[in-house]
């Protein structure tokens, strides 16, 4: 087993797939980027064997400063491109670097533990006349996840802080494993916002940088491991903990007047299962969850929103280096899981189905996803918009290891969304104008990591 999935490990659509020893890879946080795509959140952040897969002795201390940059050169069209007296030039250049400190340890009993951290660069500052042509803002650095882990390869590993829940930790069929992550990549910041599929599925960061315990199992039988997760609020990196005064926008609040905090999810738990198992060239990797979160209590009546609650599983069969599978998500969630469902609003429903071969130095692979939400739906304008949104997005391209720790890769991509009576461009409702939108990019790029 550990042979197919080292083998495998950049097929088995994006997931935490690292080697047959589960029981141990769960405990460190080095970065790590197999077939130049990471196993979780496309190329960046993983979990690895801590000391980088080295064997951790006791009362000893590894500490690691990994990281990637990423430059690519592409085209977009899309429907929001040109708008008023503006227009966008159809090609550029765009850029993204991450650092990845971290720390893996063993006590003197055998107790493993460590810390890690994301940092990323800022790219929200506007162009600028200049020799630098942005604004100093544009390369600030923030944090993006920060945690702790302790525990041990018999009993499992518990995470606390700001990390990935079991959903993105394990997530399966997601095929992200080629280019620089398709939908969920860097490629869409080519196309404007409005424009850009969004990606339902639950690597995204309205749910990994959020504060949370997080429990990993060992694998048994040498075929099932499973994940637990609490998260109290929405809480992040820098906790905003004053409540002296109970004031809106306060991290601890369990009962607002303020509509905006009132569609902030609570007390959100979080379970999966996982099964990986292999015969010979052919492996087989499922997983099914369950997501429920709660919602705050309203000073002012009853709240316009409902609990989070959604159902989630995928599945990949993978022979040699050819792989095939999808993963889909139903329940009361809206798009990037920022906030709570209306009440009245339809569920959501996403789907993918994808498919990636592995060959040498190289690996290749296509996905189409659709995604059914309410969209700009609220009880307030149901008679101004359609209650269903629906979107869809198709990657395609390839990754190609060029030498150590550097990769080419092409990357294209097609999205279009679709709301009756709403302009998606502009955000308006009861209009006939901008109701499809569609967008296209191709682009080349390279990664350095390490």
């Amino acid at each position: 087993m550990r042979k197919l999935l080292l083998a495998s490990v950049a097929v088995l659509g994006g997931t935490l797939a690292l080697a047959g020893n589960a029981q141990a890879q769960w405990a460190g946080n080095s970065y790590t980027n197999p077939a130049g795509q990471a196993a979780v959140n496309g190329p960046g952040f993983a979990t690895a064997l801590p000391g980088y897969g080295a064997p951790l002795a006791p009362s000893t201390m590894t500490v690691h400063v990994g990281g990637r940059v990423q430059v690519y050169f592409g085209t977009a069209s899309d429907s929001g491109r040109n708008m008023g007296s503006n227009k966008t030039a159809e090609w550029g250049i765009q850029q993204y670097s991450r650092i990845y400190p971290s720390v893996d340890a063993m006590a003197a009993n055998g107790l493993q533990y460590g810390a890690a951290l994301e940092i990323r660069q800022d790219n929200g500052a506007p162009a600028k006349a200049g020799a630098s042509g942005a604004a100093n803002s544009r390369g600030a650095l923030y944090f993006r996840r920060e945690y702790l882990y302790f525990g041990t390869p018999n009993l499992g590993y518990l995470r606390i802080g700001s990390t990935d829940q079991p959903t993105s930790l394990m997530l399966t069929g997601n095929f992200e494993n080629f280019n620089d992550g398709g939908w969920n990549g860097d490629v869409p910041g080519l196309i404007s916002g409005a424009a850009q599929a969004q990606w339902p599925f639950q690597d995204v960061g309205n749910l990994y940088t959020t504060n949370k315990f997080v429990y990993l199992s060992p694998q048994f039988f040498n075929l099932i491991d499973f994940g637990l997760s609490f998260e109290p609020g929405t809480a992040n990196e820098g906790s905003n903990g004053n409540c002296s005064y109970a004031q809106p926008g306060c991290d601890l609040l369990s009962s607002t007047n303020s509509v905006a905090d009132a569609a902030r999810r609570r007390n959100t738990i979080e379970a999966l299962a996982r099964l990986r198992t292999s015969m010979g060239p052919m492996g087989v990797a499922a997983t099914i969850a369950y997501d429920h979160s709660g919602k705050m209590g309203t000073t002012t009546g009853a709240t316009p929103f409902k609990d989070q609650n959604f159902l989630d599983g995928g599945l990949v069969l993978s022979y040699g280096g050819l792989a095939v599978g999808g993963h889909a998500t139903y329940g009361d969630y809206v798009p990037f899981y920022g906030s709570l469902p209306y009440k009245g609003a339809r569920k959501s429903f996403a789907w993918l189905l994808g498919s990636s071969y592995a060959f040498g130095p190289a690996i290749v692979g296509v996905s189409y996803f659709q995604f059914q939400n309410a969209g700009a739906w609220s009880p307030a304008n149901s008679g101004l918009v359609g209650r269903s949104q629906n979107e869809v997005g198709l990657a395609a391209g390839g990754t190609l290891n060029v030498a150590p720790g550097t990769v080419l890769y092409l990357s294209y991509l097609y999205g279009h969304r679709h709301q009756v009576g709403d302009n998606i461009l502009t955000g308006s409702v009861g209009t006939l104008a901008g109701n499809n939108v569609r967008s296209q990019a191709i682009a080349v790029g390279t990664q350095v990591h390490w």
